[in-house]
């Protein structure tokens, strides 16, 4: 289910989603929502929401009140409101707020709620709940105006006592004058009071708290000189091939991080060269403690990248990053190519897909690092790994937020092929036609389920991903290139580890397996077995390129599980049920039957991957919403 936060365009919304997420993942899933998409009524998106988080007013009253009447929850952040009781309505006239197009009116139970949204500049004030005080920031004329007795008051402002959020007696609605973010602790009153479940909170942390942690830059330890190689690309000036051969490391960070800074669009990256890794632990995590007193005071939110001078041991990998261990991921690729001699790097590359990681603990996203910072992505050599095991905003197709709670697989790959030219007469060299370009994400998806194979070979779980699987997402991003070449990256996310609500292979595994019996998945051995079969299938992929997608349809087709499935097509007027019959191996579009049409009918609609969004629940193809 959603919690959608209107309007996307409010200064706190970014912020707001991101400390949500850490906050409500697995069993919610916020997302910005724009004045467009609240006011259509071709996206239903009260249909999938659990609750509504109003910044501002509506433009469209009515559907919220539609939605507030029929079960839905609202609520509703740097807001003031006055109550009335009675009948529906009776006291609009009275008050003076019936007809104010900045004044919402909601009900629930007996009583109306006049909400408000004043823009002021917030001021420092202090709330008191359940005998604890929390800093907040107040907005001085969001008055709470309410009969105590016939709401639930959440929390009170310590210098007036006057009531700093409410919730109505029936749940559906619940009102804080303070601006967002609130504190977690104020959230989770919140959700408590409107019936929604979620973790539980910290007492010593707000919600938006979570740091951001730095990155290791790790190669393959039979290839470790290969980073100086990407390094090399990066700083092109700084003869870092050299510096790095003849760099003693005596004396840890004794490079600057302005000597080794890399600014882009988006994001700063500081790189950190380190020789020796404390190895005591230390109440923040042992990350930071590799970072140089000047990036961990520094205000300026730079992305840190660590240097090891060499492959970290298994003790180090315990302390510094508990939740992936890079020795085992690089043993299992071994592993995995030993079984797969046909698998090849590109002969313009030093190193196999998967040997060049950029790994975060928690991250903002593995899209977003390349995505938004074009420079960066340039000069990086591939093929290059970004690897995390948590983000605090996720990406999914279109724009979607994708949730990143621990036990995911949650990476991005950067890859190069050759450009093929459309103008030739001549079958030119091995390549890719920028027409292929959409098959990429396909080929990926069918790596991922071939890897569950590798993992599985008896197929005692791996053959039920098709029935009843974890959640994939594979998004293909733009590409950036020339004549000659593009680099391109691909985005995975697989649900391994995870518990219930979130299905994974884990518990796919446990339902295949004897009671007593050890588990084989890994997070790294499962990210391994994929970019192996993705290398195999890639390179198999460009020898055949002019045939397209046609000598892996079969094998993409018989592990999805929309073969045949109804649907109904809301794009055109009026709307059209159609059956999915497979994928066009020239584009790669969807290829849908009317099911109005005569059997053995020709007529097919053929429909853009990216320029639809599929609700799996609802068997429904829409226009993705704005």
């Amino acid at each position: 289910m959603d919690v959608l936060i209107h309007p996307s365009t409010h200064p706190a919304a970014d912020t707001l989603a991101r400390s949500l997420t850490c906050l409500l993942a697995p069993h919610y899933l916020p997302q910005l929502i724009s004045p467009t998409a609240l006011a259509s009524p071709a996206y239903p998106w009260h249909s999938t929401c659990a609750l509504l988080v109003l910044l501002g007013p509506p433009a469209d009253h009515a559907a919220v009140r539609k939605y507030v009447e029929s079960g839905g929850r609202v609520l509703g952040l740097g807001a003031g409101t006055k109550q009335s009781h009675g009948i529906f309505g009776i006291h609009d006239c009275t008050l003076g707020l019936g007809t104010d197009p900045n004044i919402l009116r909601l009900t629930d139970g007996l009583s109306s709620y006049y909400i408000e949204f004043p823009t002021q500049t917030p001021s420092p004030a202090t709330v008191d709940i359940d005998a604890t005080q929390i800093q907040v920031s107040c907005i001085p004329s969001a008055n709470i105006d309410v009969d105590s007795s016939k709401v639930k008051v959440l929390a009170r402002y310590t210098d007036d006592n006057s009531p700093a959020g409410v919730s109505s007696q029936g749940g559906h609605i619940a009102i804080w004058s303070c601006a967002p973010s609130l504190h977690e602790k104020l959230i989770h009153t919140s959700f408590v009071a409107l019936g929604l479940r979620f973790g539980t909170p910290s007492d010593d942390r707000p919600s938006s708290g979570v740091r951001i942690l730095p990155q290791l830059f790790l190669a393959h330890p039979h290839n470790w000189t290969a980073r100086d190689l990407v390094l090399q690309s990066l700083f092109p000036d700084r003869g870092l091939h050299s510096a790095f051969a003849s760099l003693s490391f005596q004396d840890g960070n004794a490079w600057q991080s302005d000597n080794m800074r890399f600014s882009d669009a988006n994001d700063i990256f500081d790189f950190h060269p380190i020789s020796e890794f404390p190895s005591t632990e230390s109440s923040d995590h042992s990350m930071l403690q590799l970072l140089p007193q000047s990036a961990t005071t520094s205000k300026e939110e730079a992305k840190d990248v660590i240097l090891p001078m060499q492959p970290l041991t298994l003790e180090q990998e315990q302390l510094y990053t508990p939740l992936f261990s890079p020795s085992i991921y690089f043993s299992a690729l071994d592993q995995f190519r030993l079984r797969d001699n046909s698998a090849r790097s590109d002969a313009s590359s030093s190193w196999k897909m998967g040997d060049m990681l950029m790994y975060g603990e928690v991250v903002t996203s593995t899209q977003s690092l390349l995505e938004k910072n074009p420079k960066f992505l340039r000069a990086l050599t591939p093929p290059v790994l970004s690897f995390a095991s948590k983000q605090t905003a996720g990406r999914g197709r279109g724009g979607n937020t994708w949730v990143s709670p621990e036990g995911c697989i949650l990476m991005s790959l950067l890859i190069r092929a050759p450009l093929k030219s459309t103008t030739q007469s001549v079958p030119s060299a091995r390549g890719i036609r920028a027409s292929s370009l959409v098959f990429i994400q396909y080929l990926l998806a069918i790596a991922v389920a071939e890897a569950c194979h590798t993992l599985d070979p008896s197929g005692r779980w791996a053959d039920k991903i098709n029935s009843n699987g974890p959640t994939t997402y594979m998004a293909s991003f733009p590409s950036k290139g020339n004549a000659r070449r593009l680099m391109r990256f691909e985005g995975c996310g697989l649900n391994v580890l995870n518990e219930p609500p979130v299905a994974s292979l884990a518990q796919l595994e446990a339902l295949g397996s004897d009671e007593h019996a050890s588990s084989n998945l890994r997070i790294e051995r499962v990210t391994a077995a994929i970019l192996t079969n993705f290398e195999r299938i890639w390179e198999s992929f460009l020898d055949e390129e002019e045939r397209g997608f046609e000598p892996f349809l079969d094998r993409y087709t018989s592990k999805w599980v929309h073969t045949n499935q109804i649907v109904t097509l809301i794009t055109t007027t009026p709307h059209t049920t159609v059956r999915i019959e497979s994928i066009t191996t020239d584009y790669g579009l969807l290829r849908t039957v009317p099911l109005s049409g005569a059997s053995g009918s020709s007529q097919y609609i053929d429909l853009q991957p990216d320029g639809n969004s599929f609700d799996m629940m609802k068997g429904l193809i829409k226009v993705k919403g704005p």
